[in-house]
């Protein structure tokens, strides 16, 4: 593949020439900026500050001073050869119903290139106007300055592309959607000219796999989140169905004499206050208990009924769905007021640990 490579700056082109490109896996067409600013530091650092230039002089000597190579091809990215793409030329036959979804997809590509680079051009020329207007800029700031006029340029050679990709299609209108067809000269050398194919470029092969280590159970996760009363006494709300079973059953998360909780007549969180003691919990921890239970269940209305009784109390039945359990001993009911439960959830909210 054959490109010009060329200067653009202080006076028009300074270098012209052509090569042979060895290595087809690099991307063209890329603003390949070369700066001297550095240089341009080194004297300044030796002038006393009288001879220091202006910010407008600094800022000019550090555009003229960048240099700017562009790699001229027929496209960029499209198509990255690498030996399977064909090259097409103008005695080449082609898939005509190909050739139009090709250049269809090309021209999606150059609209979004252009936004891009419309982005990058707007951003450019704001960070100039803040480089001129901004006193006392310090020297590093100035090597920040973006090339406007290469950003121009690229934009330019974008729009160029897209005219001609809209010419093309206007042109392959005409045309029957037949395989093995040869084109007109004028549209076959357009095609040509713009590096357009009657099919997309090939893939390039996916890497080898990540090889998938085994498996490790988070053995830290527990079914339940714990809730803090104001005397330090733990309470447990399961997360879902299949934790409230391990809540309520397991006897690595309960014990015997802890008491137990859960919104009377519908689907909620089972609920368990830890208490090694014979006695009832405070009443304060039992209206804390209560008022997490009938938070955490889909009962409706003002005041929530909820049962209470002890760990050891609970089964399961055979056969039973997750979550569904067997009260065997005594039951209480503890009523709860929810617009008064307000105030208590808020402050049990503040202690929550979750696992």
């Amino acid at each position: 593949m054959a490109f010009s490579v060329f200067c653009r700056r202080g006076g028009g082109s300074i270098l012209r020439g052509a090569a042979a490109w060895s290595s087809p896996d690099v991307t063209l067409s890329r603003c390949c900026k070369v700066s001297l600013f550095s240089s341009l530091k080194t004297k300044y650092s030796a002038c006393s500050p009288s001879t220091i230039p202006t910010r407008q002089q600094q800022l000019q000597q550090h555009r003229f001073f960048s240099r700017h190579l562009f790699l001229s091809t027929t496209d960029d990215d499209d198509y990255n050869t690498n030996g399977s793409q064909d090259s097409k030329t103008i005695d080449s036959t082609w898939d005509i119903s190909g050739l139009k979804k090709e250049v269809n997809r090309l021209i999606t590509r150059s609209h979004k290139k252009i936004g891009k680079a419309s982005q990058r051009l707007t951003k450019a020329k704001v960070q100039v106007e803040e480089l001129l207007t901004t006193p006392k800029m310090p020297l590093e700031r100035l090597e920040e300055c973006p090339d406007v006029e290469s950003l121009e340029f690229e934009l330019n050679e974008l729009q160029v592309r897209l005219d001609g990709l809209n010419q093309l299609e206007s042109m392959l209108g005409s045309v029957k959607n037949k395989k093995d067809t040869v084109l007109p000269p004028d549209m076959a050398t357009l095609a040509v000219q713009l590096g357009v194919n009657d099919h997309p470029p090939a893939r390039l092969p996916r890497g080898p796999p990540k090889p998938k280590g085994p498996r490790t159970q988070d053995t830290s996760r527990k079914p339940y989140r714990r809730y803090y009363s104001l005397n330090g006494t733990e309470i447990r709300v399961g997360k879902k169905a299949e934790d409230n079973d391990e809540l309520s059953l397991n006897p690595k998360y309960r014990d015997g004499s802890d008491w137990w909780m859960h919104a009377s007549g519908c689907p909620g969180s089972h609920v368990v206050i830890r208490w090694p003691e014979d006695r009832m919990p405070d009443n304060e921890v039992l209206q804390d208990a209560a008022s997490l239970a009938a938070r955490q269940s889909k009962c409706q209305g003002s005041v929530i009924k909820v049962s209470l009784t002890r760990c050891r109390d609970i089964k399961k039945p055979p056969g039973a769905k997750a979550g569904l359990v067997m009260l065997t001993g005594k039951v209480q009911t503890i009523s709860v007021n929810m617009r008064e439960a307000e105030s208590r959830l808020e402050r049990l909210e503040s202690t929550v640990l979750v696992n």
